[in-house]
């Protein structure tokens, strides 16, 4: 519980420190996302309706994928080149304990800077989305799998050290994934978007959004696999890096 505490005090120490940083990360969010609504307004009748809808959510989950996954790679980039990581390895609590603390004060943070794009991007598109209570079950499992998937990118940079360029291209190749609207596809193709990072979770709250009506138990089926898959497979990954760095001595950067 301390070590989960003074993560919490350093995220808030960081964003007091850095507050204009995090402000341009913000606006550049939006702008972003104003870019796309533009351009699609230009373009014949633009984005309404339910395609607005699906773009505002593919968009503001990527936004989520983007600060608690990609965040989590460069912050312990950034602690493996100053040091600090060695440190952490020689606290009394176990490893697994200490990326787990990580992953979830960068989901805490995650969440309220995505709400928060959310909201600005509906008060600047003047397009207010219809969210039931329903919608916080796929997006918990979303939750679920991000952790995931923190899991495997903290395993990366253990292993490869420097994958800054590869966290860049993976966040606008999955932001595409992401605005792809599987829901509307054959069956195939959905059950096999159902092994891609929170897609059947997007679909699900895509459909809730639009009021449209849908097969619920294979969403549910569907997301439960996707969030204990992705759990599952950055836990192994985790155990497996972890393990190899111990034994070769190559947890610093050089």
């Amino acid at each position: 519980m301390k070590s989960f505490k003074a993560e919490c005090w350093y995220q808030i120490y960081l964003y007091k420190r850095y507050l204009f940083n995090y402000l341009s990360d913000l606006f550049l969010l939006i702008l972003m996302f104003m870019g796309i609504f533009w351009s699609g307004t230009l373009v014949g009748n633009g984005i309404i309706g339910s395609s607005l809808n699906a773009t505002v959510i593919g968009y503001v989950l990527w936004t989520l994928i983007q600060n608690t996954i990609s965040q989590m790679g460069m912050t312990v980039a950034n602690e493996a080149r100053n040091g600090i990581l060695e440190q952490q390895y020689l606290m009394p609590i176990s490893t697994k304990q200490l990326f787990f603390n990580k992953s979830i004060v960068n989901i805490i943070t995650s969440t309220v800077q995505v709400t928060l794009v959310l909201l600005l991007i509906m008060f600047f598109t003047g397009h207010w989305l219809n969210l039931s209570l329903l919608t916080l079950l796929p997006f918990s499992l979303t939750l679920i799998a991000t952790i995931g998937l923190g899991y495997v990118v903290v395993s990366l940079v253990l292993r490869l050290k420097r994958i800054g360029s590869t966290l860049i291209i993976f966040q606008y190749i999955y932001l595409a994934v992401l605005l792809i609207n599987f829901e509307y596809y054959s069956s195939p193709i959905k059950i096999l978007s159902c092994l891609l990072p929170i897609c059947p979770m997007v679909s699900w709250i895509r459909l809730i959004v639009n009021q449209h009506s849908y097969n619920l138990p294979f969403y549910l089926v569907g997301s439960l696999f996707n969030a204990a898959f992705w759990l599952i497979i950055g836990l192994l990954v985790f155990n497996l890096t972890n393990k190899y760095i111990k034994q070769k001595g190559t947890l610093s950067l050089y």
